[in-house]
């Protein structure tokens, strides 16, 4: 495996870490400026949105297991990411439990990868 496959590789469980925990300190240093968020409801969010959302009450995390992680590098500098997620949990107070395919496309700039894009559909 290549270093900038392991490198993302190891972004995309930190992702899944730190959105179980809610941490919206991580986000902000790995989400673009210009980030967009489709959500599986269709719904599309800034990263103003998305950092708000992470503390919205209504919204907690049983299990947020990542598998199948694929990365499709495009140069040094320009991923492509598939990571299949099992999740549990609430959203808006509803509950949801099944397996989502996260694709999402990060930029590295200054030596740090940042996503720009992150759609998020229901596979199960």
């Amino acid at each position: 495996m290549s270093d900038l496959v392991a490198e993302l590789t190891d972004l995309n469980r930190a992702f899944a870490t730190a959105e179980f925990a809610g941490d919206a300190e991580f986000f902000r240093s790995y989400l673009a400026d210009g980030f967009r968020f489709r959500r599986a409801s269709g719904k599309v969010v800034d990263k103003v949105t998305f950092l708000k959302d992470l503390a919205t009450p209504g919204n907690t995390n049983e299990r947020l297991d990542p598998e199948q992680i694929e990365i499709l590098p495009f140069g040094d500098d320009f991923a492509l990411c598939s990571v299949l997620l099992r999740f549990k949990g609430t959203r808006g107070g509803t509950a949801v439990d099944g397996v989502f395919r996260n694709t999402r496309v990060f930029v590295r700039r200054d030596a740090v990868w940042r996503c720009a894009l992150w759609f998020n559909t229901k596979e199960s």
